[in-house]
């Protein structure tokens, strides 16, 4: 890489400021603009404040951005943005789950029509190398099953509740206090998020666009003490677990509270990490474990991308066929 890479950060919160920081410091690119609703957000993130916009359209038509990191969250503007940036050429990496959830074939075909890659290791496993694993296990494999703890808040409060008997909203509280939970946790604890990371990985092995409707999707909220205590006397704890089954040519597709075995290596999965199984025709299970959130286990998968963007271009980009 002879020449510095400009890089556009849409959204400066705990997650784009840290990929904001990390850019700066990175000598291989530099950071051109960086989308944020106020001017404070720069600030903290500790960005100089002339990169500092609020006009999103503006900063991904910007001439000297080939990559657009977006890390917005929600559905749109983020969307609307990421389609616009790849349609005129422009590499994106996002971190948003439910954007790519939503609108991935739109996402894909814009890609395509620029020439861009699209990656988003980050939106369903944070710092786990997820997709390598994935795409790599898919070159020999069919991939009969996906099974996986994705959401960190669920999963400290579960692990709260088991460990300690913590109540629920005591645990939840705890959560918030951590920073592990939004003052609104109705995405995590009803299992939302968690059904919009597994909609992105069973579309990677269906090769269909899985929406997040299709699954069935219960959340934690109804967990009670004596649900954990009975587990715990039928030797195992219980998850929230997101998985994908094939059944003939269709998936079955769940997040629910469910019963893990005290063999199973999900009831090790302690506090806030995350955890996947994916289940290969010819290689068996295999296990990731690590840090499913939090900004520098973020950055870092986020940056990764980045650099595979450049480096390979619209090759980069996972090819699944929707």
């Amino acid at each position: 890489m002879s020449e510095q890479v400009g890089v556009a950060v849409l959204g400066l919160g705990t997650i784009g400021g840290e990929v904001a920081r990390t850019i700066v410091a990175d000598d291989r690119l530099r950071l051109v603009a960086a989308l944020a609703r106020r001017l404070e957000s720069a600030n903290r993130a500790g960005i100089d404040p002339s990169l500092f916009g609020v006009d999103g359209a503006a900063i991904v038509d910007n001439p000297d951005v080939q990559v657009v990191v977006e890390v917005l969250g929600g559905e749109q503007p983020a969307a609307d943005l990421m389609i616009r940036a790849l349609a005129n050429g422009k590499h994106v990496v996002t971190a948003n789950k439910e954007a790519v959830s939503k609108n991935l074939p739109a996402i894909l075909a814009a890609a395509r029509d620029g020439d861009a890659a699209f990656l988003c290791e980050a939106s369903v496993g944070g710092g786990i190398p997820l997709f390598v694993s994935l795409k790599q296990i898919m070159e020999t494999n069919r991939i009969e099953r996906i099974r996986g703890i994705v959401n960190g808040t669920t999963n400290y409060i579960l692990w709260k509740m088991e460990t300690e008997g913590t109540a629920y909203a005591d645990a939840l509280a705890q959560a918030q206090e951590l920073g592990y939970a939004e003052p609104d946790p109705t995405a995590d604890v009803e299992g939302f998020d968690s059904s919009y990371k597994l909609a992105i990985l069973a579309s990677l092995i269906s090769g269909r666009h899985v929406r997040p409707e299709e699954i069935d999707r219960t959340g934690i909220s109804t967990v009670t003490a004596e649900d954990i205590e009975e587990a715990k006397l039928k030797g195992g704890t219980v998850r929230l677990i997101a998985s994908a089954e094939r059944a003939g040519d269709n998936l079955l597709l769940r997040v629910a509270p469910t019963f893990v075995s005290g063999d199973d290596l999900f009831s090790l999965v302690s506090a806030n990490y995350n955890a996947v199984e994916i289940v290969g025709d010819n290689v068996g299970p295999v296990m990731l474990h690590g840090q499913g959130a939090g900004p520098k286990p973020t950055a870092s998968a986020i940056l990764s991308d980045v650099f595979e963007a450049i480096r390979s271009g619209s090759a980069a980009t996972p090819k699944v066929m929707l």
